[in-house]
């Protein structure tokens, strides 16, 4: 009768300490709850593009999750699937451009405005040249050739700077324009 008891007791002290760990999130106040939160409000207030494009955001984010290569945190995962997005969203209005559909043009300039929300603040392109010339100078690159180094001594976050915007610059500060 005492096992019985104790198998019980352990259980229960088992399946507490499970679901409060399901339940405890690191960051309150990050990028995910704020899409969820978002979410809600959108779906209460009936507004149609705002909800598919965090709908989308969402559901991408989850897939990535899924798949083997998923971040390590929550905010990455979801500025990786921001980014993947806003470039999407670029080559389809140029495309629509080209083919002269405005109407596909204007639903996809509104997508990227609402996306454009959830991103941080991206570098200038001054601000973007002078880490350039900085880490040029500290490396003392001297020519193209030295592109892979520079490139690996930029440490700024990938989502404050387009790595190709950047890798140009480089390119364009080691040629000498």
């Amino acid at each position: 009768m005492q096992s019985i008891a104790l198998r019980s007791a352990l259980f229960r002290r088992s399946f507490q300490i499970a679901s409060t760990r399901l339940y405890t999130t690191e960051a309150n106040d990050s990028l995910l709850t704020r899409l969820k939160t978002d979410q809600k409000t959108y779906m209460r207030g009936r507004t149609q593009p705002d909800l598919m494009v965090v709908k989308s955001i969402l559901s991408d984010f989850m897939y990535l999750g899924k798949s083997g290569n998923a971040p390590s945190t929550p905010d990455a995962g979801i500025l990786t699937v921001l980014q993947r997005s806003m470039k999407k969203r670029q080559e389809s209005i140029s495309q629509y451009k080209s083919a002269g559909r405005q109407d596909l043009v204007d639903q996809e300039e509104k997508e990227l405005e609402i996306l454009q929300r959830y991103m941080p603040t991206q570098m200038t392109d001054n601000e973007i040249k002078d880490e350039v010339h900085k880490i040029v100078q500290e490396i003392g690159a001297a020519s193209v050739k030295d592109l892979g180094k520079v490139m690996k001594a930029w440490n700024v976050d990938s989502s404050l700077a387009d790595r190709k915007k950047v890798s140009d610059m480089v390119k364009g500060v080691l040629s000498g324009q």
